[in-house]
């Protein structure tokens, strides 16, 4: 393997990782520790990237006014209204502006949240205003707030392996529960259907049938 030397302290020859990295598909290359160590990145040449240097914009309202000023140019209005059209959620909208905003240097990670609302809130009037239909969140909040809930199934085998008499005593207060719960108003006006002439108790139908 050919080494490269240079009087750089920083630099990195781009040949050491390819011939010192384990080939795909082997146990190594599999290894979830088979990465650079903590702190590699601290020592490529600083403030590299735009997020690395000090944002252009400081101020939260700063950056709110920056996004609107942009959102309310024409064609910039037709290409988000063609997108809220689609079905492309707000949300999703709002998290690509924010991201693409800090990944070029324009705001911190921290102004990149706080501007996520009044951003929100802009695009939720400009759909109102045209009346687009759009789809304010990526997930239904009611289906993702079932998802989480543990299904009564799973409630009910799990308290009967572990507390089989709270299960017991829960059940017969439901079937107590259920016996003397009285006839609705619809279930009273019910007619009564008839299978024939009635039988005495005494009787069978054996027997009645011998009778005639």
């Amino acid at each position: 393997m050919a080494i490269t030397v240079s009087i750089d302290p920083n630099y990195r020859d781009p040949n050491f990782d390819k011939d010192y990295s384990a080939p795909e598909g082997t146990v190594e290359a599999l290894d979830m520790f088979n990465a650079p160590p903590a702190g590699h990145s601290l020592t490529d040449n600083p403030q590299e990237w735009a997020w690395e240097r000090p944002a252009q914009i400081s101020k939260p309202e700063d950056a709110v006014r920056f996004v609107v000023e942009r959102l309310e140019n024409k064609e910039t209005e037709e290409e988000f209204g063609k997108l809220m059209m689609a079905g492309v959620p707000i949300e999703a909208i709002v998290n690509t502006i924010s991201l693409a905003g800090f990944t070029e240097g324009m705001w911190t990670p921290d102004i990149a949240e706080l501007i996520k609302m009044p951003i929100a809130l802009h695009l939720v009037g400009f759909a109102m205003e045209n009346s687009i239909p759009a789809t304010m969140f990526n997930v239904d909040p009611e289906k993702a707030k079932q998802d989480r809930q543990m299904p009564e199934s799973d409630i009910i085998k799990m308290m009967a392996e572990r507390r089989p008499d709270m299960l017991e005593t829960i059940q017969l207060a439901a079937e107590g529960v259920a016996e003397g719960l009285p006839f609705s108003k619809e279930e009273e006006e019910l007619p009564q259907i008839s299978m024939g002439e009635d039988i005495p108790p005494e009787q069978s139908f054996l027997s009645a049938e011998e009778e005639v």
